[in-house]
């Protein structure tokens, strides 16, 4: 497991945005890594003909010395009856159909304006991360080039 954990945060250096088309579809990705913090992870979105239709984000925050990494997960695609897939004002809106916290908002906004942005402030982390771990407040793909920003707080 530590292996694992020292790979997987090796592999996390930040790197460029990712662009790659495929079948019509186009995937949008980056990796990062906020060393200050020991988070790292990963996002990814597909657009087919400008639509979102696949949201794919990992964040692995270390664990204490001597302890697993904690991962928290969203994987979302348009049609899954595991989310309420909608779009309002130009952004894509993507609502966990069963969240940890019922009385609360689960949803995930991503817009696209050149670059892709994934705002997780209305996301829950419980439910979705290990404990010690949380959602990052939002993630920005650029749109060619450059390196993936992320805000923690």
């Amino acid at each position: 497991m530590k292996h694992f954990i020292c790979l997987a945060i090796l592999l996390a250096v930040t790197a460029p945005a990712r662009i790659a088309h495929a079948g019509g579809e186009e995937v949008r990705a980056c990796d990062f890594e906020v060393k200050g913090r020991c988070v790292s992870g990963d996002a990814s979105v597909t657009l087919a003909d400008g639509v979102v239709n696949r949201l794919e984000v990992n964040v692995i925050w270390c664990g204490r010395r001597g302890h697993p990494a904690y991962l928290c997960v969203i994987d979302s695609s348009r049609g899954e009856a595991d989310a309420v897939w909608s779009e309002d004002a130009g952004s894509t809106f993507i609502a966990n159909a069963s969240p940890f916290n019922a009385n609360a908002p689960d949803r995930v906004k991503v817009t696209l304006a050149g670059q892709v942005l994934i705002d997780l402030r209305e996301a829950q982390s419980l439910g979705r991360c290990g404990a010690g771990a949380a959602l990052p407040r939002a993630i920005v793909i650029p749109g060619r080039k450059g390196a993936c920003r992320v805000r923690l707080q």
